[in-house]
């Protein structure tokens, strides 16, 4: 750019402009420039010596164009110039003339004017450092806010989804720390006896649960005020404040504020959460760290009620298991008495004496104490699952016939006149024909229970639509009140017993029904319009197909064979039972019977009597009978001898207990005279 250029190209600008060599020459310069040096033409400038024509020092003026010339960046100086003289602001950069030389374009602008530009470009900067700051601290609230938010959000989670309460508060004590930037946060629990806090969990500059702070007493440190005074403690201001007492180490780990608050459930302390920080707590966090104080002590009550019943659960399962054992060990107790009283009524009945009604009476009332004892047992195995059904396909008319025959002498002692009506064609249910014939005589029982001298009874069997078959047992009885109605199914109960009536039972019968029924995959309901107006229960089973050629046909029992002399080891340590097995055999038509009282006499008797049948009670002292048995096995080779366990132990393990033991046979205390007879004519002793 030439000179001439240079000043119209110049003369376009307000700031005065020159254009010099790096010696301080002036090549040109525009009309804003003449009129601060004091000239009258913008070409009067040219040629002339910049240091000339300031008012400073030129060796100030060569080092500015000095710094100029080896920078390519501005350089920013000072110089006086005019008359009188001003200090005008210089800004000096770089620049490249059209032949090739280095030149230095220079902008002259008075101080003042530079100084009220510094101060508005000062005040824009001032302006935007506050526009930062405040978006800054917008953020920062943002921030705090979120992690609030999220630390209340977790809390919550943590409170919840935890698998125990020690889980739980360490969970909320980490977030404390994540979260709120606590320097380290801490929670303790209440003893029963609301005297001592332990440490339970602790988060941050400290993680030990142990040392001095790990158990404080109501009433000392801050800690134990709070517990005492179930007030809360929030400061800004640790150093200084007399409620924390070891300002030493305060001041040593920077604390600032402090947060304390009470676990109070139903007005009593179970706990102190409590955290320190090194920079304030706000008051949003100080209200919702008062929430997370409350909801913690919600999660104390919680667990504490879980751990209540998860004791009473243990409980009732220990006490349930010591009712079982109770009523196994009962009925055994129950069933060892009853043996020579059974066995000698049996003995009686085939005396032919003069009182055969009353011995016949007895033998009902004792069968009827057996069914008490087995209904019992029955009923505890049920409510363990203990229970296991054989299934077979049977028709339901047998079930019907089967329950009659043994409520059949009930029946006619009552005067009750019994109906059975039966579809024509048979129906069969894949079902434990002894638990559904058991079924059937409890309903048929109750029935005959409660209905007076003479009553109606009837027992229908309906095959419904979708293949399902119902057995209706109605009477014109006494009925049910309705308000017992929805419950008589609940194991032990009862309607009110009349004088009249008060044979009662047990009041677990309908529970057997309803269990058993349910187990075959049924249901039971009963109907009464109320007190007098009878009552109908009706059982709802699926049905199955007949077995192969067995349409119409009715399960008939064996004939059995004829008893053929046997020789009779009876072993027992009850004399009573013992002599009451001796008679009844040799009536039965035993050719010879012998007794012993325990193990070792047994196994004497065994080798020098050599019986066919060998009858052992369990609960022998000293060798128990399955010890015995086994080393009967073990004595001989001839293994055509019938061992049989005579116990009063009759659940499925006690039977498979015995099977191992060696026994070919399991009967349950007391025995019938006619299971004792069909042991007589067991196929082992009637091959043919």
């Amino acid at each position: 750019m030439t000179p001439e250029s240079f000043e119209m190209f110049g003369n376009a600008f307000k700031e005065a402009l020159l254009l010099v060599l790096p010696d301080g020459t002036i090549q040109a310069g525009n009309q804003q420039a003449a009129a601060i040096i004091g000239v009258e033409d913008q070409t009067q400038l040219r040629h002339r010596d910049l240091s000339g024509v300031a008012l400073q020092s030129a060796s100030r003026v060569k080092d500015l164009l000095k710094l100029a010339r080896r920078t390519s960046d501005e350089t920013i100086g000072s110089i006086d110039l005019g008359e009188p003289a001003q200090s005008h602001r210089v800004i000096a950069r770089r620049t490249m003339g059209h032949d090739g030389r280095v030149l230095l374009l220079l902008r002259i602008e008075p101080q003042h004017i530079a100084t009220r530009q510094f101060a508005a470009l000062n005040e824009k900067f001032d302006q935007l450092n506050r526009e930062i700051a405040r978006r800054r601290s917008a953020e920062m609230q943002l921030r705090t806010e979120r992690d609030v938010a999220e630390f209340g959000r977790d809390i919550g989670i943590a409170l919840v989804q935890s698998r125990g309460l020690d889980e739980a508060l360490a969970k909320c004590t980490d977030l404390m720390v994540d979260r709120l930037g606590a320097a380290f946060a801490r929670i303790w629990l209440a003893d029963e006896e609301q005297t001592e806090l332990k440490l339970t969990a602790s988060s941050g500059l400290y993680t030990h649960l142990d040392g001095q702070h790990s158990r404080i007493r109501f009433g000392d440190y801050k800690i134990g005020r709070i517990a005492a005074g179930q007030r809360a403690h929030v400061t800004n201001r640790v150093l200084g404040d007399g409620e924390i007492h070891d300002q030493q180490w305060a001041k040593r780990e920077g604390m600032i504020a402090f947060a304390g608050y009470p676990l109070i459930d139903e007005g009593k302390t179970v706990g102190v959460m409590a955290m320190f920080s090194s920079h304030p707590l706000s008051e949003s966090v100080a209200s919702l760290l008062e929430s997370v104080a409350n909801g913690i002590a919600l999660r104390i009550r919680k667990q504490s009620i879980e751990d209540g019943l998860a004791r009473q659960t243990e409980a009732l399962r220990e006490a349930d298991r010591r009712k079982d054992e109770f009523l196994a060990m009962l009925s055994h107790e129950l069933r060892n008495p009853l043996v020579p009283v059974r066995s000698g009524l049996d003995l009686l009945i085939l005396s032919e004496t003069d009182h055969q009604d009353a011995i016949r009476m007895m033998q009902r009332q004792i069968e009827h104490l057996v069914r008490l004892i087995d209904d019992l047992l029955d009923v505890s195995r049920i409510m363990r699952g203990k229970v296991e059904l054989r299934r077979q396909r049977v028709p339901v008319a047998q079930l019907v016939e089967h329950a009659r025959d043994m409520l059949r002498h009930t029946i006619d002692q009552t005067g009750h006149q019994l109906t059975v009506r039966l579809p024509e064609q048979s129906v069969w249910v894949d079902a434990d024909p002894v638990r559904l014939t058991q079924v059937i005589e409890n309903l048929l029982k109750n029935a005959c229970k409660y209905t007076d001298f003479g009553g109606e009874i009837s027992i229908t069997v309906t095959k419904e639509d979708g293949d399902w078959v119902s057995i209706s047992v109605q009477d014109n009885g006494v009925g049910i009140d309705q308000d017992l109605l929805p419950q008589v199914f609940d194991l032990f109960t009862q309607s009110n017993r009349t004088l009249e009536r008060s044979q009662g039972g047990l009041g677990i019968g309908l529970t057997l029904v309803k269990n058993m029924v349910e187990m075959h995959g049924g249901t039971v309901s009963v109907v009464s319009d109320g007190l007098g107006t009878g009552s109908t229960f009706t059982v709802r089973l699926p049905c199955c197909s007949a077995p192969s050629g067995a349409e119409g046909q009715t399960v008939r029992p064996a004939a059995r064979a004829t008893p053929f002399p046997l020789r009779v080891l009876a072993v027992d340590d009850n004399r009573a039972a013992r002599l009451m097995m001796e008679k009844i055999f040799e009536k039965l038509g035993a050719q010879a019977v012998a007794t012993a009282e325990d193990g070792p006499s047994a196994l004497k008797k065994f080798s020098s009597f050599g019986p066919n049948l060998v009858l052992l009670d369990i609960g022998l002292p000293g060798m128990d009978g399955y010890e015995l048995a086994r080393r009967i096995r073990e004595s001989t080779t001839d293994h055509s001898f019938l061992l049989v366990a005579l116990t009063g132990y009759g659940q499925h393990e006690d039977r498979l207990k015995s099977k191992v033991a060696g026994f070919d046979e399991h009967l349950v205390k007391p025995p019938s005279i006619d299971q004792l007879r069909e042991l007589l004519s067991h196929p082992r002793f009637n091959p043919t």
